[in-house]
C-alpha cells in the first residue's frame, strides 16, 4: 500500500490537509472518500484502507475541520455543517482529477457517517454510500466544566458559539481490540472537546437527517454495532427503513462496539463492504 499526503482548497479557499492510500500495483477499480469520526482524524482510517487497497481500491481522506491537522484556531470547532458539506464536495472534485472516469464512493463512520448521510441525501446521483454507526443522536456526556448538560438546545442558546464543552469519550466503548484500544488511548491527536456551535450543528443536522431520510435514494450500505453504546442504533434503523433507495442493505453486527472498522471481528465487516462495492462497480 502506498500512502501520500496533499493539500486541497475547501470552502472559502481554506487549505486543508488530506492523505490517500493506493494499491501497490494493478489497476484501481474505484475511488473511496472516507470520513472519520468526531474527535479523531484521518490516520484512524488506515486499517480499512489497508484492506481496501489490497482489493484494488484507492482511499482518500481528510481531517475534518476542527480536527488534528485542520483544527484551525479552535480545536473541536466548526462554523456550520454546510461548510463541511462543501468541503466534501470540493474534495470530491480533487479526487475526481485522479479518478478520471472511475466511480467515487463515499464512506463515513460516526460523525463522518452523519456527514456522509447528509451528503448522500443531497446528492442522489452518488454511486453509493457506506455508513458506519452514524451519529444520529447527540453525545450524552457533554459538559461545561463539571456541569453536565442535560438539555442541549436550551443550554447552548445561553452560551457563546465558541464556548468549549468537555466531550470525553470512554475509549473502552469504541473497540474490544486491545492493541487498537491502547493506540487510541495513547493518541495525542484526538480531541476531547467540542465547541457549543459544533454541538448545536450536530444536533440540528442529526434531526434533519432523520426528517429527510425518505430523500435518500442512492445505493446505501448501513452498518451498525449491536452493542454500540456511543450512538443510538435504533435511529440508524429508522433512517434505513425510511430511505427510499431501491438498493439498500443493513447489517447489524452482534456484540460489536462502536468502531466497526477497528473491532476484533472487523474482517467480516471488511468482507461485507468489499462484496457490496464489487456489486456496485458497474
Amino acid at each position: 500500500m502506498k500512502n501520500a499526503e496533499g493539500i486541497f482548497e475547501g470552502r472559502e479557499l481554506k487549505k486543508l490537509f488530506y492523505q490517500y492510500w493506493l494499491p501497490d500495483s494493478g489497476e484501481i477499480k474505484a475511488y473511496i472518500i472516507a470520513l472519520h469520526g468526531w474527535g479523531t482524524h484521518s490516520d484512524r482510517l488506515k486499517l480499512p484502507a489497508e484492506y481496501l487497497t489490497e482489493k484494488g481500491y484507492a482511499v482518500y481522506a481528510f481531517d475534518i475541520r476542527g480536527h488534528y491537522r485542520n483544527s484551525g484556531e479552535i480545536a473541536g470547532h466548526m462554523d456550520s455543517m454546510d461548510h463541511i458539506q462543501k468541503d466534501v464536495l470540493l474534495f470530491m472534485d480533487t479526487v475526481r482529477k485522479d479518478a478520471n472516469d472511475k466511480k467515487i464512493f463515499l464512506m463515513g463512520h460516526s460523525f463522518g457517517g452523519l456527514i456522509a448521510l447528509i451528503f448522500a441525501i443531497n446528492h442522489p446521483t452518488l454511486p453509493g454510500v457506506l455508513i458506519s454507526s452514524p451519529l444520529l443522536g447527540m453525545f450524552r456526556k457533554l459538559s461545561i466544566g463539571k456541569k453536565v448538560i442535560k438539555s442541549l438546545s436550551s443550554t447552548l442558546s445561553k452560551v457563546s458559539s465558541t464556548k468549549i464543552l468537555n466531550n470525553e469519550i470512554d475509549q473502552n466503548q469504541l473497540t474490544s481490540d486491545l492493541k487498537i484500544l491502547r493506540s487510541h488511548i495513547a493518541d495525542k491527536h484526538k480531541i476531547e472537546v467540542m465547541s457549543a456551535k459544533s454541538a448545536s450543528e450536530i444536533d440540528k443536522y442529526a434531526k434533519w437527517a432523520m426528517e429527510n431520510a425518505s430523500n435518500l435514494i442512492c445505493p446505501v450500505f448501513m452498518m451498525q454495532g449491536g452493542n454500540d453504546k456511543i450512538v443510538d442504533k435504533k435511529k440508524a434503523e429508522t433512517v434505513f427503513k425510511e430511505a427510499r433507495s431501491r438498493d439498500k442493505t443493513y447489517r447489524e453486527y452482534a456484540g460489536f462496539l462502536h468502531e466497526l472498522w477497528n473491532e476484533k471481528g472487523r474482517a467480516q465487516v471488511y468482507q461485507d463492504m468489499y462484496v457490496w462495492l464489487e456489486k456496485h462497480l458497474k
